[in-house]
């Protein structure tokens, strides 16, 4: 099982590769923003233009860093399905099972690594930019890992299951898309009760101290709605990250055990994808043919 998992990492070395180098260009221009912050240009500007942009930068490398390096995990179920892994893999003594597992377990090593690595580098930052090392961000670590797993097994489930790229694609990606358009209904909804009531907040402030209904911006309030949503969730995901997790666990383990079933059936249970062949006529071709038909019959 050891051969598969490096199979596994050396197949991916590229792309670890590139994830650590956008993770180490994108720190330095975070480092950048601060020192900017501190001796350049940004110190220029106002007292609350700095402390906006250096919040930006820290969140931006708190979270935002977090999502680009875990997008690279390895996923090697198309590059198996393109080499016909599958054929050459029968011959080895190797269950289904283990095939899968040392998928997962590839993932899982490379999860555990981000995740002790962004903490520390996080506590790094955190003191770097005079941020205080907040708890939650721990669980938030946690969670959003594991959400990256499970899009991962999802993945390698679609290419198991259909063992076609294109059917495995337009699966994973309807499933995404439709998750992506539920956030953003979620998201246009909130944002139109933050405009809702930040306005009608605004107008009664105005109204209780006699001045014109347009005094106040409702920008501000709704920029305090959403500290609050986020301090919320934040809460939330606190108090209850052992039920998201084992949650997320459940479901992984789901796909785990359906993949290897989908992986353990035979070839011909597969149906193959239909491909219009088209017939290429020539001149040539049909003169060439009625020719061996004539000698045919003259035989």
């Amino acid at each position: 099982m050891k051969g598969i998992i490096f199979k596994e990492l050396y197949i991916s070395r590229k792309k670890i590769y590139i994830s650590i180098a956008t993770y180490i260009f994108l720190t330095m221009l975070c480092i950048l923003v601060k020192m900017s912050a501190t001796f350049g240009n940004i110190r220029l500007l106002d007292k609350e233009s700095v402390d906006n942009a250096l919040n930006i930068t820290f969140y931006f490398f708190v979270f935002g860093l977090l999502v680009t390096f875990t997008g690279f995990l390895v996923n090697n179920a198309s590059c198996d399905l393109r080499s016909h892994w599958s054929i050459y893999q029968r011959t080895l003594p190797f269950t289904e099972k283990q095939t899968v597992g040392a998928a997962y377990i590839s993932n899982a090593a490379l999860l555990l690594v981000l995740f002790v690595f962004h903490t520390l580098m996080t506590a790094i930052m955190c003191m770097v930019f005079n941020m205080k090392f907040h708890a939650y961000f721990i669980w938030i670590f946690l969670i959003a890992s594991l959400l990256f797993f499970l899009a991962n097994a999802l993945i390698m489930f679609a290419f198991y299951r259909f063992r076609d790229k294109r059917k495995a694609t337009l699966f994973y990606s309807a499933f995404f898309v439709i998750v992506y358009l539920a956030f953003a209904f979620a998201f246009i909804s909130r944002e139109t009760y933050y405009q809702t009531k930040g306005k009608q907040d605004a107008e009664r402030l105005a109204a209780l101290q006699g001045m014109p209904a347009d005094t106040y911006s409702p920008d501000t309030f709704m920029i305090n709605y959403v500290k609050e949503d986020i301090q919320s969730l934040a809460r939330f995901i606190q108090d209850y990250w052992w039920l998201i997790t084992v949650i997320i666990a459940a479901v992984i383990a789901v796909l785990f055990f359906a993949s290897v079933k989908a992986l353990a059936r035979p070839a011909d249970a597969v149906k193959p994808s239909k491909e219009k062949e088209k017939t290429k006529h020539s001149l040539f071709g049909s003169l060439g043919r009625q020719k061996a038909a004539a000698e045919g019959d003259d035989d």
